[in-house]
């Protein structure tokens, strides 16, 4: 039992289903960054993938380029950084 309990002290809180809603929701509207780069920055993502893409997603965006599934994978493939 207290192995459970020093266990889950290890990890830090987290919502793999926030990041996730975070990240769909800057695909569907880009310009929601504007709203959380303030608050928010990749290094406040849990999971690594969920990172790189938040990333991605961010220099799209700062480019004035679209970010959505399509270009996003294309920025993924094109630096191999996720499989």
């Amino acid at each position: 039992m207290a192995d459970e309990q020093l266990d889950s002290l290890k990890l830090p809180p987290h919502s793999i289903e926030a990041e996730q809603s975070v990240i769909g929701g800057l695909l569907l509207e880009n310009e929601a960054l504007d709203k959380i780069a303030d608050i928010l920055n990749a290094e406040d993502f849990y999971q690594f993938d969920h990172k790189t893409i938040f990333q991605h997603i961010a220099k799209l965006i700062e480019r004035n380029r679209p970010a959505d599934i399509v270009t996003v994978a294309e920025s993924l493939e094109s630096t191999a950084e996720l499989s």
